[in-house]
């Protein structure tokens, strides 16, 4: 039997999701009658001159990733200006406080830098996008902004400055400076030591979009000519992608190390996300979807996608946070993933498996949490934990319509 067949078969096989059509709505509820979405919108306080999101729980800082997840999240309400305000405090210390022009660090507090030197992930101008969207308006963004006197726009431009100057490797490709930075903590695929020699997968998707929102961002406020320039770097940054992060014999894109120009040969989710992002062509998406995502013996699993395959040896579904377990954000990812090459019965059903995990445990804990066990579905760390799990309110209602509010489209 080849390798297709064997792959449908496995996925025939699994089990139903373990969802009805009433768990959908039934998480709206319990996310209403937990006043899930009341604490995470803080005021203005410190060196956070604007309101600003922020994970509910014990959470205080200010975050990359989540914020923009958050926004997304909250768009469905029609609640765009939060995630503005937080893009503009981000921005209030680009080109004001450090000596790397572009600079902002991927977590502040009201009382401090957080996670120096790390960089805020590429997702200020996909927020900016957003917020746009959900206030029907980018004019915003022509206001200036500290003592340099520059616009959102322009401090938008230099963030991209900075991936370009500081972390893009001589063959084209960018580098985390470490795991922690790629918001996936501990992935054994990304190195801490040393530092910044991983050029992620994942990281050349985020930028891509960045690239893609800055050019709706450009065309909306009458700036073509950057318009065209942003599109061309986004079309570059794919075909590097596509040539250099393919590996035909694994049948999947994979991290590089930047010093030797080894792959990095981890099965972990992030290899993944190129389907989110549309750069797999159609055939290395087939052969990725069918052969790893779908595959029950390496990502796919009754609550969702496992953030690393059990064949790994740093594998542990039970306590391993991104070394296994089930998170939100990656369901969310992957299941639009599936749906940008046509594999929509399976996106259905992982919208559907995210949804009922977080119904039941809301059911069993009284609220959401951080990750789960794959097998089990119990939780695994993070106790009431509230940030993109938000996403999951509206997944099967995106899965059905085929629609995505994270892409970069023109509004």
């Amino acid at each position: 039997m080849n390798i297709r067949c064997l792959m449908l078969g496995c996925l025939l096989a699994m089990p139903a999701a373990p969802s009805s059509p009433q768990d959908q709505a039934e998480l709206s509820r319990l996310i209403a009658e937990h006043h899930a979405k009341q604490d995470i919108v803080k005021p203005p306080r410190g060196l956070l001159k604007h309101e600003y999101l922020v994970p509910a729980g014990p959470y205080f800082q200010l975050f990359d990733w989540d914020t923009y997840f958050m926004g997304v999240a909250l768009s469905y309400d029609g609640i765009g200006r939060p995630l503005a305000s937080s893009v503009e405090d981000f921005l209030e210390f680009v080109d004001e406080y450090a000596n790397w022009p572009g600079y902002t660090p991927r977590e502040i507090a009201p009382d401090r830098f957080w996670a120096l030197p790390e960089m805020c992930k590429p997702f200020l101008a996909q927020a900016a996008l957003r917020a746009s969207m959900t206030r029907k308006s980018a004019a915003w963004l022509k206001e200036k902004s500290g003592a340099s006197g520059e616009t959102y726009y322009v401090k938008l431009a230099h963030t991209l400055s900075f991936w370009e100057n500081t972390r893009r490797s001589p063959d084209g490709l960018f580098r985390w400076y470490n795991g922690v930075e790629s918001g996936v903590d501990n992935n054994p695929a990304v190195a801490d030591r040393p530092a910044e020699t991983t050029e992620g997968v994942d990281l050349q998707c985020y930028l891509d979009r960045e690239y893609r929102a800055m050019a709706v961002l450009a065309d909306k406020l009458g700036y073509q000519d950057d318009a065209a320039e942003y599109r061309g770097r986004a079309a570059e940054l794919e075909r590097l992608v596509r040539q250099r992060m393919w590996s035909r014999p694994d049948g999947m894109f994979l991290n590089l190390n930047a010093r030797t120009g080894e792959f990095i040969r981890v099965k972990t989710w992030t290899n993944l996300v190129p389907l989110w992002a549309g750069i797999a062509t159609p055939e290395q998406a087939d052969r990725m979807i069918r052969r790893h995502l779908l595959n029950p013996r390496e990502f796919w699993s009754e609550h969702g996608v496992r953030t690393l395959a059990p064949s790994e040896p740093l594998y542990n579904p039970a306590s391993g946070y991104w070394r296994g377990p089930i998170w939100v954000i990656s369901n969310y990812l992957l299941m639009h993933g599936l749906m940008n090459y046509g594999y929509r019965q399976p996106a259905r059903e992982l919208a559907q498996r995210t949804v009922a995990l977080l119904v039941d445990d809301y059911r069993r804990t009284g609220g959401m949490n951080e990750c789960y066990d794959p097998d089990t579905g119990a939780p695994t760390a993070g106790g009431h934990f509230l940030s993109w799990n938000l996403l999951a309110e509206h997944m099967v209602e995106e899965a059905e319509r085929n629609s995505d509010p994270t892409a970069c489209r023109g509004f």
